[in-house]
C-alpha cells in the first residue's frame, strides 16, 4: 500500500468516526429533550394543582367565615333574648315581692280587726224611759237618784206591762230592780191596759 492509500484510509475513516459520534450525539441530545418536556411541563401541573387547591381552600374558608358569621348572630340573638328574659324575670320577681308584701300587710290589718272589739254605738234613749233589753217598757216622771243609798224614786212611772221582781231594768247609765211594789194602778181608754205606779222605788245594781 502507497502513502497515499493510506491518508485515504484515516481520512475516511476520520469522517465515519464523526458521523457515527455526530449521530450518537444527536440520538442523545433528542433523548434528554424528549425526557425534558414532562419536566418542563412538571411545574406548570404543580402550578395548576397550587391554583386548584388555594380556590378550594378560599371557597372553604370563605364557606367556614359565613358559617361561623351565622353562629355569631345567633349567639348574639340568643344573648340578647337570655338579657331580655332576665330582665322580665327581674320585674316579676320584684311585682311578686310587692305583691307578697302587700299580701302580709293585708293579713296583718285582717288579723288586727278581727282581734279588735266592735264598737257598737248605742241608740240614744230617752232620759224619762225606763228599759228592758233596749226596749222602752215605761215612762217615768221626777226620778229621785240617791247614790248614798243606791236607789232611785219615781215619783209616777206609767207602763203597758206588770213589773216583775225578778228582772232587771234600765234607767239612764244604771241596772235597776224595780219589783219590790204591788201598789199599782190599771189605767184602761178602751184600747190596751195601761199600769201606773206612783211612787216607784227602784234600787241601782249596777251600771249598764
Amino acid at each position: 500500500m502507497t502513502q497515499g492509500w493510506y491518508r485515504r484510509f484515516r481520512h475516511a475513516r476520520r469522517q465515519a468516526g464523526v458521523e457515527m459520534h455526530s449521530d450518537f450525539l444527536s440520538r442523545s441530545v433528542d433523548r434528554l429533550v424528549a425526557n425534558a418536556r414532562p419536566i418542563r411541563a412538571a411545574p406548570a401541573a404543580i402550578l395548576l394543582v397550587v391554583i386548584v387547591g388555594i380556590g378550594i381552600c378560599g371557597f372553604g374558608f370563605q364557606h367556614y367565615r359565613e358559617r361561623l358569621a351565622d353562629l355569631n348572630a345567633q349567639l348574639v340573638s340568643r344573648d340578647r333574648l337570655l338579657t331580655e328574659y332576665g330582665t322580665k324575670l327581674t320585674k316579676a320577681e320584684t311585682q311578686v315581692v310587692k305583691l307578697t308584701s302587700a299580701l302580709a300587710a293585708a293579713e296583718q290589718r285582717l288579723r288586727a280587726a278581727k282581734d279588735k272589739p266592735v264598737l257598737v254605738e248605742k241608740p240614744s234613749r230617752d232620759p224619762h224611759g225606763l228599759y228592758e233589753d233596749n226596749n222602752q217598757i215605761a215612762q217615768v216622771q221626777d226620778p229621785k237618784i240617791d247614790l248614798d243609798q243606791n236607789k232611785v224614786t219615781f215619783a209616777a212611772v206609767y207602763s203597758g206591762y206588770i213589773l216583775q221582781t225578778n228582772k232587771l231594768y234600765e234607767f239612764q247609765n244604771w241596772k235597776l230592780a224595780c219589783g219590790g211594789t204591788r201598789l199599782y194602778n190599771m189605767i184602761s181608754d178602751g184600747a190596751s191596759p195601761e199600769f201606773s205606779y206612783s211612787p216607784l222605788i227602784c234600787k241601782i245594781v249596777g251600771g249598764r
